[in-house]
């Protein structure tokens, strides 16, 4: 999930909520958001060149203190295939959404039924966050093995993760990986 938190938002300002509303659809915001320019439709464009996708709104620390770093969600019913921060996985706070992922829900009398990002504190990921222009499914792994340019594991990766794509495809897509990593790094 944190794909969707990072580049970390710069923005200072005030994290009280405010109602936003777009297109009949009705939620509280933080405030610092509501008047950024980087607010679209209720989400964050502030990386999209680097990331090709809307990231989370900043809703500030949780109060739940612990890890940070990046753990897999796994219970009795459920192993996950993205990463939560350590101190989220046994929390009564976490739940999941269909759309959104995985969600904190600590204030949802404030936030409403989506809750808020999750809060990774001070850990942020040793590879820069980055993304496909064409949107196809990009993760860790895959970042990964563009980043120590071994490109039939990439292809492999690409292909398992975006269904019914070919190898010209993943490998256009390792071209456009390792071009966005040289740029981030």
């Amino acid at each position: 999930m944190y794909r969707k938190a990072f580049p970390k938002c710069e923005v200072a300002g005030p994290l009280d909520p405010i109602e936003f509303n777009h297109g009949g659809y009705v939620k509280n915001i933080p405030h610092k958001c509501y008047e950024c320019s980087n607010l679209f439709e209720g989400e964050c464009v502030r990386a999209m060149e680097q990331v090709e996708d809307y990231l989370s709104l900043d809703y500030g620390a949780c109060r739940k203190t612990g890890d940070c770093n990046p753990v897999l969600v796994e219970d009795q019913f459920v192993k996950s295939k993205v990463y939560v921060p350590a101190k989220c996985v046994k929390c009564p706070f976490l739940e999941y959404h269909t759309i959104l992922g995985f969600r904190c829900h600590e204030d949802a009398d404030v936030w409403g039924a989506y809750g808020k990002t999750l809060d990774w504190g001070h850990w942020s990921p040793e590879i820069p966050n980055i993304g496909l222009e064409s949107g196809k499914l990009v993760t860790i792994e895959l970042i990964q093995a563009v980043q120590e340019k071994k490109e039939v594991d990439a292809i492999k990766i690409f292909r398992n993760l975006n269904k019914g794509t070919n190898i010209r495809e993943a490998r256009d897509a390792y071209q456009e990986l390792s071009l966005k990593l040289e740029h981030h790094r």
